[in-house]
């Protein structure tokens, strides 16, 4: 239904975020890991959001950071004994990129030390998931180049608004990928800011 939701975030907390957008404020729930990544309250962010339906329940927002770990939440969602909530606590107690190397390597040791995971359900997210995980395209497991002393300083402004180091390198980063490599400092840093 949503694909992503951008205005100010009123509230955050461990599990749950609370984000204005235009006087309406969205209840969504997130990794506990999404904390440290966002904003402080009052300042703008934006989440890729998954929209879940139950008839008990309605209609419930789960927010991510990028769109690689809310792709690996609707990929957790299609293993069989994993709904919503089990998943969102598998990527509060691991990133996607350390997820995906499990399953890619057949770890089940690691994968049983993860929240709500038993040895059953490591064995099926192994054998429905290695092949698409292998497909898939972790952030982090991309090779980066060097950081520029651009990259830097426009990291170093972003944290200055009160961005975390990690949200602040995620945006150049996205930044710099869209093209923007040859852009002069206060180019990058306004670009960057449209992925925060």
């Amino acid at each position: 239904m949503f694909a992503h939701i951008e205005g100010r975030l009123d509230y955050k907390s461990a599990d749950k975020i609370v984000v204005d957008v235009g006087g309406v404020g969205y209840d969504i729930s997130v990794p506990s890991h999404l904390y440290d990544l966002l904003p402080a309250e009052g300042q703008r962010c934006k989440v890729y959001v998954h929209t879940h339906f139950r008839e008990e329940d309605g209609m419930s927002l789960y927010g991510f950071i990028t769109k690689e770990d809310k792709q690996f939440f609707e990929l957790l969602m299609t293993v069989s004994g994993i709904g919503p909530k089990v998943a969102l606590g598998v990527l509060s107690s691991v990133t996607s990129s350390d997820l995906a190397e499990a399953i890619v390597l057949e770890d089940i040791k690691t994968l049983t030390r993860i929240n709500g995971i038993g040895k059953k359900t490591a064995q099926r997210l192994i054998l429905e998931l290695k092949e698409k995980v292998a497909d898939m395209r972790i952030e982090s497991h991309i090779k980066k180049e060097p950081a520029s002393t651009i990259t830097v300083d426009a990291e170093a402004a972003l944290v200055s608004l009160g961005y975390s180091r990690q949200a602040a390198e995620a945006a150049v980063t996205k930044a710099r990928g869209s093209g923007a490599g040859s852009l002069p400092l206060e180019e990058l840093i306004k670009l960057s800011l449209r992925y925060l």
